[in-house]
């Protein structure tokens, strides 16, 4: 059995909408009959957790969850008559499938917790911890995997039972990268304690010195750093930029502000896993939960890059000048001088310095990158762990290390401006539709004699809206007030 890939090359990728065409060769070594030849499209996802219970005989609890399933027509033309496969002959099934954009409503069955998480389980996820379609590196764990594969099995039927024995199957293989749009940035409060997108720290002048002031150090999540689509010919990796932005507070107004180090990006890469459906958005939190023995969580770390900011400029921010309200014993005649008295503010509290740094954020070519994704038993986030090293101008003192953890989102492109061709079969029936639409018709008045006999009209118990003559009004009936 072979099955053979239209305009297939070595390393390429399919997305949404994309067209899976080809064929499937069948040769028997000697004469055999079978029922049916069964040819799909199939997505699975597997897990396993490992058992850490001591009163557990089993070493791990595996899961599979089959979210899709597309299943090839094949007419009974092509089969031969009667249904033998003679020896040494090869017989030729084609296929066709498309990716679709989003799954059926059984591939997630259970109870979510809201409805965006369900909508995330029913899009599709790509394909994830499989080896024989991506060589490099994916982060991906042994506990979690998502393969697509196109399956053929030839079929025939006992003829005791009727059941199904499947004489001989094969698969190939498929790398599937669907479409993710951006999502919009994530609401995460101040005691999130899975991202921290802002921090304040006291600097000292020194060891027996007071304090210098207060900084603050803070990000907004990132744009989503979009992967290309099959098609596209851009050399350029994927990236996306980070903003730091920094306010220090001085305790006194001669202070300066502290001397900005070494600034180190790391992504770290979670892929979370699970032995039976989540239903709500998986965390550290409610992974690692001592009740949760049926999920884990798998988190890798990669550098991004490691560099000096110390040439970052501050920017000085004074007070605004305050005004004082006009004495009501003031004369109104007094000038207009007298209504706008600038008086400066004795402690300063309105002095500040700001930063802004600009953190470029490039994936490795070295791994294989893929979206971010949730499947009702295994999920894949990103992470942005930004590090920064600061210096007071104190002797004696260390360096104090600000740390900030932002999501980033990977999404994927797709090419929609380019149509689907149609097959041979497809674009004669979509011209057999068009000519049907598009043929004359004659619209004449009815024979006299058929006017009036309409059965609806005669029926006793008409189905028609009924008129507001069918409601004849009620009589008016004057009540007593005081009368119960």
């Amino acid at each position: 059995m072979e099955i053979i890939l239209d305009d297939y090359t070595e390393g390429k990728f399919y997305s949404t909408f994309d067209a899976l065409s080809g064929r499937v060769e069948i040769t028997a070594p000697h004469n055999a009959r079978f029922d049916e030849i069964q040819i799909t499209l199939e997505g699975t996802v597997k897990t396993f957790v490992e058992n850490l219970s001591p009163t557990s005989t089993r070493s791990k609890t595996t899961a599979l969850h089959k979210f899709l399933k597309l299943v090839m027509p094949i007419a009974e033309a092509d089969y031969p008559q009667p249904r033998i496969a003679e020896a040494g002959r090869t017989y030729t099934f084609p296929f066709n499938f498309v990716i679709p954009d989003q799954l059926l409503p059984r591939a997630c069955t259970h109870n979510c917790v809201a409805e965006h998480v369900h909508d995330a389980h029913l899009q599709l996820p790509p394909s994830m911890g499989d080896r024989d379609v991506s060589p490099q590196d994916d982060f991906a764990p042994d506990m979690s995997k998502v393969q697509y594969a196109i399956k053929v099995r030839v079929v025939r039927n006992r003829e005791v039972d009727n059941r199904e024995v499947i004489l001989v199957e094969g698969l190939r293989k498929l790398h599937i990268v669907p479409v993710v749009a951006e999502e919009p940035p994530m609401n995460i409060g101040d005691g999130d304690e899975e991202y921290t997108l802002s921090k304040k720290k006291s600097l000292k002048k020194g060891v027996f010195s007071g304090k210098l002031g207060k900084i603050t150090v803070s990000a907004a999540q990132p744009s989503a750093i979009v992967l290309p689509a099959p098609s596209s010919e851009s050399s350029t990796p994927a990236n996306t930029m980070a903003t730091i932005n920094l306010r220090f507070d001085p305790r006194e107004s001669s202070s300066q502000p502290p001397r900005l180090g070494g600034l180190t990006t790391k992504l770290k890469v979670s892929t979370f896993y699970a032995a039976r459906p989540t239903k709500a958005i998986p965390t550290h939190r409610n992974t690692l939960s001592q009740f949760e023995q049926l999920r884990g969580v798998y988190d890798q770390s990669i550098c991004l890059s490691s560099r000096c900011v110390e040439s970052v400029a501050w920017t000085k921010h004074t007070p605004a000048p305050a005004y004082t309200r006009r004495d009501s014993a003031t004369s109104a005649s007094s000038s207009d001088d007298s209504d706008n008295v600038h008086t400066s503010n004795p402690k300063d509290n309105g002095l500040y310095y700001s930063a802004t740094i600009l953190v470029p954020i490039t994936l490795p070519a070295s791994k294989t990158w893929i979206p971010s994704f949730h499947n009702c038993i295994t999920s894949r986030t990103y992470t942005i762990d930004l590090n920064l090293t600061i210096h007071t101008p104190g002797t004696g003192v260390p360096a104090s290390t600000v740390a900030l953890h932002v999501p980033l989102q990977i999404a994927a492109a797709g090419d929609h401006s380019r149509r689907r061709t149609l097959t041979a079969e497809e674009a004669a029936a979509e011209l057999a539709g068009a000519d049907e639409y598009l043929t004359p018709r004659v619209i004449e008045m009815p024979n006299e004699n058929l006017l009036g006999n309409s059965a609806l009209a005669q029926a006793e118990d008409s189905e028609l809206p009924p008129s507001y003559e069918a409601f004849p009004p009620r009589s008016r009936q004057i009540v007593d007030p005081g009368r119960g």
